[in-house]
């Protein structure tokens, strides 16, 4: 008797804990926020308790943990994007002094240094520009944020091919680490979704050059869905006639093999 008590009593303990846990640990939830001040934050996915700035004035959004799934950066930022693993090139540059011997002290300091540029290595990072919106996926890399260099990225993985996008601008992946969309650095020769469809008696081989400073948007097999046109160019539609798109053309192009002017 004097045992069932004692379960009973440890059983009431117990439940009395658990009521006031749940009563008095304020619990973290999605939410959506604006800042008063700069404040460094955890971003989402991230293993390592590592911050960075946010801008203050600005929304964040974070999910139940806390964390920031998207927020303006307060300065520019090296970050990993979701596709890290095809960024190449990916250095970036600080200025560095050092003085020259023998120093003489009647001379202005700035003939006893020297300036210089040294290369660093971003381990696939990319500098994302401050004052712009970042959004990171559940691995803590970035999904899409506005770049403040140019950035050169493998267009296919384990394919040979690299396109490089306007510094200042929009780049995005998807989560499974493709090209989604940037803004062309440069005219650059590239296939459109549906161009095995397009019998064109050339020998493009289903290469179209697209006008550089301008967006285009990737299926996750690296080919064009959206871009701006750099030259004329007729589209043997699989569904009738010769279609033909004047140069600075905005078009969509689409699996089955066709095609259409985008309005503006």
């Amino acid at each position: 008797m004097q045992r069932c008590v004692s379960l009973r009593r440890m059983a009431g303990v117990l439940l009395g804990l658990v009521l006031y846990f749940l009563l008095t640990v304020p619990w973290v939830q999605a939410a959506t926020r604006t800042l008063p001040k700069d404040a460094k934050l955890h971003p989402q996915g991230w293993a390592v308790g590592d911050l960075i700035q946010f801008k203050k004035g600005t929304t964040v959004s974070t999910n139940d943990l806390g964390e920031v799934v998207s927020g303006t950066l307060a300065d520019d930022t090296l970050l990993q994007p979701r596709g890290w693993e095809r960024v190449i090139d990916d250095y970036y540059y600080v200025s560095a002094y050092t003085d020259l011997s023998p120093y003489f002290p009647r001379y202005p300091r700035f003939f006893a240094e020297r300036k210089y540029n040294m290369a660093i290595p971003g381990y696939g990072h990319l500098l994302y520009k401050g004052g712009s919106t970042v959004t990171f996926s559940e691995k803590g890399e970035v999904l899409a944020g506005t770049i403040a260099e140019p950035a050169t990225v493998r267009l296919v993985a384990g394919k040979y091919g690299f396109v490089t996008f306007k510094p200042n601008t929009a780049l995005a992946f998807y989560d499974s680490g493709a090209l989604l969309s940037g803004v062309l650095d440069a005219d650059t020769n590239l296939r459109p979704v549906g161009w095995a469809a397009n019998n064109r008696a050339d020998d493009s081989a289903g290469f179209i050059k697209f006008s550089g400073k301008k967006n285009v948007v990737f299926s996750e097999n690296g080919e064009v869905i959206s871009g701006t046109l750099k030259e004329p160019v007729k589209w043997h539609s699989t569904e009738g006639p010769v279609r033909e798109f004047s140069a600075q053309s905005s078009v969509h192009f689409y699996e089955q093999g066709t095609a259409a002017e985008k309005a503006d």
